[in-house]
């Protein structure tokens, strides 16, 4: 499984994004991605199905910074992850045993 984090550098983001509110941009991306084989998990984390290879991924977000030309100049950081195993800790938080 395959993820992109990224981060933006929002007064950046601010100055360039286009419409009213630049926190739309966060809108904008994730319904780019979802559309395209990703899950939004939180924050700007997407986790790729499995169709998702890395390939996919480096695809997707040059695509994603050709449309949307604020995308590549307010980015901070960009990672491509390849996740060996998903594991929900939920369950772990709900432990009663308090040692």
């Amino acid at each position: 499984m395959y993820a992109i984090v990224f981060d933006f550098d929002t007064q950046t983001l601010e100055q360039l994004y286009p419409n009213q509110s630049w926190r739309n941009a966060y809108t904008d991306v994730r319904s780019y991605l979802t559309a395209r084989g990703f899950e939004w998990k939180q924050g700007s984390t997407y986790f790729g199905n499995d169709s998702v290879d890395a390939v996919r991924c480096v695809t997707v977000v040059q695509r994603l910074a050709k449309k949307y030309s604020w995308f590549t100049p307010s980015v901070r950081d960009i990672r491509m992850l390849r996740i060996e195993e998903n594991n929900d800790l939920m369950s772990a938080l709900d432990d009663e045993d308090d040692d």
